[in-house]
C-alpha cells in the first residue's frame, strides 16, 4: 500500500524487530483489543440483549461484517491487482470491526434519545447553528477512534493509519443544521487529516445541491459489507425467532407494508423505483429461496439458503477507476448491481415490518429511550447542580471533573459520552440502582 495511506497522526516508538505485521494489521488488532469493541457484546443489534443468547449482538454483527468485508476486498484484489496500492483484506477487516463502536445502548432508539437530550440542552442554552450539541453513532465511532479510546499516554485515541480512519468516514459532513449524519466539530481536524488529498468534508449547503461525498474504496467496501450482513443475517435471526415466516412474503397486506418502507428509504439507499407487482415478484423469489423443502434439518436448509444469498451479494460487486484525485484509495468506485441493492433493501424492509415494528421489539425500544433519558437527566443534575462526580465509575471521574470547569455544555457532552459507552445491561442495572426499580446490589458493575 502507498506509504501516505499508512501514516499515523502521532509518532510512535519503533515496533519490535520481531513484529512483522502490516500497518493495517496493527490497526485491526488495536480495534479488536479495545474496550469499546468488547462492549459491543452487550449492545443490541435487533433483538434486545438478554432476550436470548443465540441472536446477534453488535459484536457478532461486527465480526461477521468484518469477514464479509475481508472476502470482498480479497476478491477485488484478485480481479484488479492495481488496488493493492490502497486496499488490503486487513484494512477492510479493520474498518468493519470499528464501524459500530459508537452505537449507544438500545440500538437506534438509544441513538435518537441521546441526540434529543443534547438538542434539549442546546435549546435551553439558546444555542444555534454549529454550536448546537448533537449525538450521532457514526460520529461517535470516529470520536472513539481518534480521541476517547485510551491506548497510550502519548496520544489520544488509537492513532490509526490514515487509510483506516478514512475507511470509517461514511458520512464526511460537518456538524450543522441540515446534516443528520456528521462529524463532531471537535474531531474535524482529524477528519481533514484522514481525508487529505482525497475527499472533502461537506456542508449542509452541499447536500442541498445534492452533492455526493467522496469516500475511500475501503469505506465503500465496508458500506456494502454492512448492508450484506445487516440484510441477510437479520432475516436469518427473524426466521429463527419466528418473527418472520417464509409464507409471510406472499401475503398481500404484508407485501404492501414492506413495499411502503422500501419506497420511503429508496432514495437514501440508491435503489431504482419498482412497481408493486415488480416488488412482489422479488419477494416471492426471496420466499422461494428461504422456504424449507420439508426434508432434512431445517436449520441446515436455512443456513444454506442464507449462505447462497450472501455469496451472491458478495461476489456481485466490481470496481472501476475514477481519476481526478491524487490519492489512490479515492481513485476507485465500487460497482454494486441494481438487483443486488434491491435485494439488500428488500431484506431490510422485511425486517422493518416483521421485527422493528413488532410491539414486543417496539416496547423494548420505548423502555430503552425512557431509561437513557432518565439517566441523562439524573447525571446532569448530579454534575451541574451538585458539582458531584460520585455516580460515575472512578476511571471516568477525571473526565467529568475536567468538564466541570467548562460549564454546562462540556458537562453535557461528557455525560452523553459516558452513557454511550454503556451496554444495554449496564444501563438497566445503573437505572435500577439509582431508581430502585428492581432489586439491585451495590456490587453491580457499571
Amino acid at each position: 500500500m502507498d506509504d501516505f495511506l499508512l501514516q499515523r497522526r502521532y509518532e510512535e516508538a519503533p515496533t519490535s524487530s520481531k513484529d512483522h505485521r502490516h500497518a493495517t494489521e496493527r490497526d485491526r488488532d488495536r480495534i479488536l483489543h479495545s474496550a469499546a469493541f468488547r462492549r459491543l457484546q452487550g449492545k443490541t443489534q435487533v433483538f434486545g440483549i438478554g432476550q436470548a443468547d443465540f441472536y446477534r449482538t453488535r459484536l457478532t454483527h461486527s465480526v461477521e461484517c468484518a469477514q464479509i468485508a475481508r472476502a470482498i476486498a480479497y476478491n477485488l484484489l484478485v480481479e484488479q491487482p492495481l488496488l493493492n496500492h490502497c486496499l488490503s483484506p486487513e484494512l477492510a477487516e479493520a474498518t468493519a470491526l470499528a464501524h459500530d463502536l459508537g452505537h449507544p445502548p438500545f440500538g437506534h432508539a438509544g441513538e435518537q434519545t441521546l441526540d434529543a437530550c443534547m438538542r434539549e440542552v442546546s435549546r435551553k442554552a439558546r444555542l444555534t447553528g454549529k454550536n448546537i450539541l448533537r449525538f450521532e453513532g457514526n460520529a461517535q465511532t470516529f470520536h472513539i477512534l481518534v480521541a476517547a479510546e485510551p491506548k497510550s499516554t502519548s496520544y489520544p485515541g488509537l492513532n490509526l493509519t490514515r487509510a483506516t480512519l478514512a475507511g470509517v468516514l461514511k458520512y464526511p459532513f460537518a456538524q450543522e443544521i441540515g446534516n443528520d449524519k456528521f462529524i463532531f466539530a471537535s474531531d474535524l481536524a482529524m477528519a481533514r487529516w484522514a481525508l487529505q488529498q482525497g475527499g472533502a468534508i461537506l456542508k449542509a449547503r452541499d447536500r442541498s445541491k445534492r452533492r455526493q461525498p467522496r469516500t475511500s474504496i475501503a469505506c465503500q467496501v465496508l458500506d456494502w459489507a454492512d448492508d450484506c450482513a445487516y440484510s441477510v443475517h437479520d432475516v436469518e435471526d427473524a426466521l429463527q425467532a419466528q418473527f418472520l415466516h417464509p409464507g409471510d412474503l406472499e401475503d398481500a397486506r404484508f407485501a404492501r407494508r414492506v413495499f411502503a418502507h422500501y419506497e420511503e428509504t429508496r432514495s437514501g439507499e440508491a435503489v431504482p423505483k419498482l412497481t408493486l407487482p415488480e416488488f412482489r415478484e422479488r419477494m416471492l423469489d426471496l420466499e422461494h429461496r428461504i422456504q424449507p423443502s420439508g426434508q432434512g434439518d431445517e436449520r441446515a436448509l436455512r443456513k444454506s439458503a442464507m449462505r447462497n444469498i450472501l455469496n451472491d451479494l458478495i461476489t456481485s460487486v466490481s470496481v472501476e477507476s475514477c481519476p481526478g484525485t491524487r490519492r489512490a484509495d479515492f481513485s476507485w468506485r465500487l460497482i454494486v448491481p441494481d438487483e443486488a441493492r434491491i435485494l439488500s433493501v428488500l431484506c431490510k424492509s422485511v425486517i422493518w415490518e416483521a421485527v422493528i415494528t413488532d410491539p414486543r421489539v417496539a416496547a423494548m425500544s420505548a423502555k430503552g429511550r425512557e431509561i437513557l433519558r432518565d439517566l441523562f437527566q439524573l447525571l446532569m443534575e448530579e454534575v451541574i447542580n451538585k458539582k458531584s462526580v460520585v455516580l460515575f465509575p472512578r476511571y471516568y471521574r477525571p473526565i467529568i471533573e475536567e468538564c466541570l470547569e467548562g460549564g454546562q455544555m462540556e458537562a453535557a457532552r461528557a455525560v452523553c459520552n459516558f452513557l454511550a459507552l454503556l451496554t444495554d445491561m449496564d444501563a438497566l442495572r445503573f437505572h435500577a440502582l439509582l431508581r430502585g426499580s428492581k432489586a439491585s446490589s451495590i456490587f453491580d458493575f457499571i
